[in-house]
C-alpha cells in the first residue's frame, strides 16, 4: 500500500479521519495540496537546523517539543514560493500581514508590501516573518513577540528594567571572612568616615553588616546596590588599614573591583537607588586616594548626572519613585557636591555640581566679629564647596579679581562663623578636634590661595595698584604658608595624610607654589616650612613611594630648590656673612630613594631649577609646568618657556 504523506499542521486522529472519510474536497483543497507537497521536500526546522539534530519535519517537531520551544519550530520558506508571482498575487488577495501598532488601545491595520526578489532570501528575518504571520495568532500573541523581541533591541525593554530593579542575586564576587569584613568596615566607621561624611546612616549600614556576618544564605539574597556599597566602603577601609602597604593596596584593589562589577551586574543608569549614589561617591574617593584623580573626576561627573536626572538638585522632594526623604536628599546633595568641588579645584578641571549647590541646604553665616554662630566641621566644608563653586562661576577671565572684596569678605565671614576648636589650636579638647582643625585649615587656605592666583600674573598687579596689591600678594602667601603648616601637623599626628590624595595635592602644590613666589615677599621661616615638608614626606616610606607622578616632580622640585637655597646660604657665609640657620634635621641619604624618581617630563628640570630665574619666569608656568600629569615634548628650556607677560 502506497504511504500516505501526513498532514504537517494536523494531529494524527485528525489526519486519520479525514483519510477515511468519503465527504467532499475541502474548498481549500489548492492549500491542502500545497502542504502536503512541502512535506516531502521540507527541510529540517530552523532549529533543528541551528543545532544540528535530528528532525522529524513535524510541525511542531518531536524535538522541539522535547526541548520546550515549540513555539520556534518554523520551516524556512522556499525560495520560488518567495519568488513566485502566485504568491504575491495570493497576498494580494486577502492574505496580508497585518502588524498591530504598539503602545496603543486602538489598532491599526498596516499593509506591507511585499518587498523585491534581492531582499527575501529565504533566510532573512522578513521571510520568516511572513512565514511566521501565516500562523494564527492573537492580538496579545503578536503584541508579546514584539516587545519581547524587539524592545530589549532598541534599550527599551521595560519588564527587564523592573527584574533588574528588584534583583537580589548577586554574581561572582563575594564579601571576604567575616574577620576581614569587621577589621575593614571598623577602620572606615572610624578612619575615613569623620573626614567623608558620604553616609547620613552609618548605623544602618552596620546592622545590615551585621547580618551578613555567618549567614552565606544572607549573602546570597542581598541587594546588589547595598553589596555595591560595602565594596566601596570596604575598599576605603583597606586604604587607611594598618596593613603592610602591599598587602593593602592588594585588598583596596580587589574591593575596588568587586564594587564595579556590581556595578556593571544591574544596569545602574537605568536602576536608581540611594545606595547606589551613595557607592557612586565612595568609589569616587578611593579612585583619588588611588593616585587616579582622573578617573574620580570622570566617575564624578556619571555621579552628578545620575543625581541630576533623579532630580536631586530640587529643594522639594520631587523624585518620589526615588523614596528620599528631604534630609536624605540635602545630604547627597552635600557630599555630591563637596567631592567635585575641592577635586575640580585641585586638579584644575571645571566643576559640573552648580545646579545642586543651594543655599538652602546651608546654615546662615554670622557677620564678622559675631560669636552666636559655631559652624561644626561638616558645615564648614559644605559652606567651603559652596564658596569655591560660587567664585570659579562668577569670575571674569577678563578681570579675575573685580570681585576681590566680596572674595575676600565671604571667607571672613566663614572664618568668624567657625566654631572654637576650627578657628584656635587652644580650643581643641580631643584628638578628633585636632584633625578637623589642621584638615580645615589645609582646605580653606588652599581654596582662597587658589581663587587667588591671578594676582600672580603682573598685568593683574598693575591693574590693581601698589596697595591693593601688595595687600593682595601678602593675604596669597599667607594662606600658602598656613596651607603648608596645616598639612606638616596632620602628617605629624598620623602617617594617614599621606594616604589622603587631596591632603598631599594640596600641602604639595601650595609648598612648591610658594617656593615660586618667594621673591615677591621674601620670608625668613620659608626654608623652615619647606624643610618641614620635605621631611614629612621623605618619612612617608612606601606611601610616599606611590605617589603620583606630579607629585613626585613636586616633591623633587621642592628638594633642589631647597638646595639651591642652601648653596646660596653656604656662598653668603663663606664671604663673611652669618648663615642663616637651616633646620635640615636629619641625613638626606635615607630619604634619596624616594628622590631617585626619573620621568621623560622631568629631563632638564633638575638644571633648570638650580638657574631659575625668579624675575623672569611666572610662577604659574612653572607650576604647572611640574604639577602636570602630561609628558613635555621635550627637555625643559633654561631660556624658554614660562616667561611671564
Amino acid at each position: 500500500m502506497p504511504r500516505t504523506p501526513r498532514h504537517p499542521s494536523l494531529p494524527t486522529e485528525a489526519w486519520r479521519d479525514s483519510a477515511n472519510a468519503t465527504a467532499s474536497p475541502p474548498g481549500n483543497l489548492r492549500k491542502v495540496l500545497r502542504e502536503r507537497r512541502l512535506a516531502h521536500t521540507r527541510k529540517a526546522c530552523l532549529p533543528c537546523r541551528e543545532r544540528k539534530v535530528r528532525c522529524d519535519h513535524q510541525q511542531p517537531c518531536q524535538t522541539c517539543l522535547k526541548r520546550g520551544h515549540a513555539d520556534l519550530c518554523l520551516y524556512p520558506e522556499p525560495k520560488s514560493a518567495l519568488h513566485s508571482p502566485k504568491r504575491r498575487r495570493c497576498q494580494s488577495d486577502g492574505e496580508e500581514p497585518v502588524i498591530e501598532e504598539v503602545g496603543s488601545g486602538a489598532t491599526s491595520n498596516v499593509t506591507v508590501e511585499a518587498g523585491t526578489p534581492s531582499l527575501l532570501g529565504g533566510n532573512s528575518i522578513l521571510a520568516i516573518a511572513r512565514q511566521d504571520s501565516m500562523q494564527p495568532q492573537s492580538g496579545s500573541q503578536r503584541r508579546e513577540a514584539f516587545e519581547t523581541g524587539i524592545f530589549p533591541l532598541l534599550g527599551m525593554d521595560n519588564t527587564s528594567k523592573q527584574r533588574d530593579h528588584i534583583q537580589v542575586s548577586h554574581p561572582g564576587p563575594s564579601l571576604p571572612d567575616d574577620q576581614e569584613t569587621i577589621q575593614l568596615f571598623n577602620t572606615y566607621r572610624h578612619r575615613v568616615h569623620p573626614s567623608q561624611l558620604v553616609l547620613d546612616d552609618l548605623d544602618e549600614v552596620e546592622k545590615v553588616v551585621c547580618s551578613l556576618i555567618g549567614r552565606d544564605s544572607t549573602r546570597e539574597q542581598s541587594d546588589s546596590h547595598f553589596l555595591c556599597l560595602l565594596h566601596a566602603i570596604l575598599a576605603a577601609g583597606a586604604q587607611f588599614s594598618d596593613l603592610e602597604p602591599s598587602s593593602r593596596v592588594k585588598k583596596s584593589q580587589t574591593h575596588l573591583k568587586h564594587a564595579l562589577s556590581f556595578l556593571g551586574s544591574f544596569q545602574y543608569l537605568w536602576s536608581h537607588s540611594k545606595r547606589l549614589l551613595q557607592a557612586l561617591v565612595i568609589l569616587g574617593h578611593v579612585l583619588q586616594n588611588d593616585m587616579n584623580p582622573r578617573g574620580a573626576w570622570v566617575l564624578g561627573g556619571t555621579t552628578i548626572r545620575l543625581a541630576l536626572s533623579l532630580g536631586l538638585h530640587q529643594p522639594v522632594s520631587a523624585q518620589d519613585g526615588f523614596r528620599l526623604s528631604a534630609a536624605e536628599a540635602q545630604h547627597l546633595r552635600l557630599a555630591i557636591v563637596w567631592q567635585d568641588a575641592l577635586l575640580s579645584l585641585a586638579f584644575d578641571r571645571p566643576p559640573a555640581s552648580h545646579e545642586m549647590d543651594l543655599t538652602s541646604d546651608l546654615p546662615a553665616l554670622g557677620q564678622t566679629g559675631s560669636s552666636h554662630v559655631a559652624l561644626s566641621y561638616r558645615q564648614a566644608m559644605n559652606w567651603l564647596c559652596h564658596l569655591t563653586l560660587l567664585h570659579t562661576r562668577t569670575r571674569d577671565e577678563s578681570s579675575p579679581l573685580l570681585t576681590t572684596s566680596q572674595l575676600l569678605n565671604d571667607f571672613d565671614a566663614l572664618e568668624s562663623s567657625l566654631s572654637p576648636h576650627l578657628k584656635y589650636r587652644r580650643h581643641c579638647s580631643s584628638i578628633r578636634d585636632i584633625q578637623e582643625h589642621y584638615s580645615l585649615e589645609l582646605h580653606r587656605n588652599f581654596t582662597l590661595s587658589t581663587l587667588c592666583r591671578p594676582i600672580l600674573s603682573r598685568q593683574i598687579r598693575i591693574s590693581l595698584g601698589t596697595n591693593d596689591a601688595a595687600m593682595w600678594l601678602n593675604r596669597f602667601q599667607n594662606a600658602l604658608k598656613r596651607s603648608v603648616l596645616a598639612f606638616v601637623r596632620l602628617r605629624a599626628l598620623s602617617n594617614l595624610a599621606t594616604r589622603s590624595w587631596a591632603f598631599v595635592h594640596n600641602g604639595l602644590s601650595s609648598a612648591l607654589l610658594l617656593a615660586f613666589t618667594r621673591h615677591l615677599n621674601d620670608s625668613e621661616d620659608f626654608a623652615e616650612i619647606q624643610d618641614h615638608l620635605v621631611k614629612s614626606l621623605a618619612e612617608g616610606g612606601e606611601d610616599a613611594g606611590r605617589f603620583s607622578t606630579a607629585h613626585k616632580k613636586a616633591l623633587k622640585a621642592l628638594k633642589v630648590l631647597q638646595e639651591v637655597e642652601m648653596g646660596r646660604i653656604t656662598s653668603r657665609g663663606q664671604t663673611g656673612q652669618e648663615p642663616a640657620p637651616i633646620c635640615a634635621g636629619g641625613d638626606m641619604t635615607s630619604q634619596e630613594g624616594i628622590f631617585d624618581f626619573q620621568d621623560p617630563s622631568m629631563l632638564g628640570m633638575e638644571d633648570w631649577l638650580r638657574t631659575f630665574d625668579f624675575d623672569a619666569f611666572s610662577p604659574l608656568e612653572a607650576y604647572n609646568l611640574i604639577m602636570s600629569d602630561e609628558p613635555t615634548a621635550g627637555p625643559i628650556s633654561s631660556t624658554g618657556a614660562g616667561i611671564s607677560d
